[in-house]
């Protein structure tokens, strides 16, 4: 999936890389590594922060409070200017992730998966259909959009990685004008990633089995929306022996 260079983002289509599949399978990690190359610019998470973080304590990695932060006062500067505003400081979920209702089983109802290519074919449609609904994915798409513009003019580099695990986001961003999306499915080893799930949530062994079969089922089946070029299986375990080769393959 080749990353290629382009001279200026704004107002032209931006290259955007998305991760979906199983929470803890190492996205963070990769998204660190390809925030390192020369092209690609990453700021994990592209829908927010941990619903945990206290906004008025939370810290940036470079060591400052997050709201007093340069870069992310360059990033809300920028997207006001170009027209879309994310609200990166105002809280923890931006505006960038698509929610139709504050109730999350009607969002779910009419945007996540139904478990099945018949039912979704189905319901989509129909869901297109609606006025607010076709208003939220467009302003979520431009929103995402602003953000990556913003990055990616700030950094001066030309990809943008997101590293959110959320496996019905590149289907939605798919339709964008101005986003060219390609889609890394991250895929950790169960054992691994179930005693991941378990240490972070709580969960019992068979309720992580669950979740790591569930995700990565789910995000396989947004293969479908993107060409075969535009998408790359990547087990998490090539990562650590030989980070190199696998930046390399990426990158061609």
């Amino acid at each position: 999936m080749a990353l290629a260079n382009d001279s200026s983002v704004e107002g032209k289509r931006v290259r955007y890389v998305c991760m979906p599949g199983s929470p803890y399978t190492g996205s963070t990690l990769l998204g660190t590594l390809l925030n390192a190359h020369p092209q690609c610019a990453s700021i994990g998470a592209a829908t927010g922060l941990t619903h945990k973080a206290d906004l008025s304590t939370y810290r940036c990695s470079c060591g400052k409070l997050f709201r007093e932060c340069e870069f992310w006062n360059q990033i809300v500067a920028s997207t006001r200017a170009l027209g879309h505003l994310v609200t990166v400081l105002k809280t923890n979920f931006w505006n960038t992730d698509l929610r139709l209702s504050q109730t999350r089983l009607i969002t779910a109802v009419l945007v996540r998966s139904l478990g099945s290519y018949l039912l979704s074919d189905v319901r989509d449609p129909l869901v297109g259909k609606l006025p607010g609904a076709r208003a939220a994915i467009a302003e979520m798409g431009w929103n995402t959009w602003s953000l990556a513009s913003a990055v990616l003019q700030t950094t001066g580099k030309t990809v943008f990685v997101d590293t959110a695990r959320d496996h019905q986001r590149p289907k939605y961003l798919v339709t964008h004008p101005l986003l060219e999306i390609k889609v890394i499915h991250l895929i950790r080893d169960p054992r691994g990633n179930a005693a991941s799930i378990m240490k972070h949530t709580g969960a019992d062994v068979a309720a992580a089995a669950r979740q790591w079969k569930h995700y990565n089922v789910e995000a396989d089946r947004v293969r479908r929306y993107r060409p075969a070029g535009a998408w790359m299986s990547l087990q998490y375990e090539e990562i650590c022996p030989d980070p190199g080769s696998v930046l390399d393959n990426i990158s061609q």
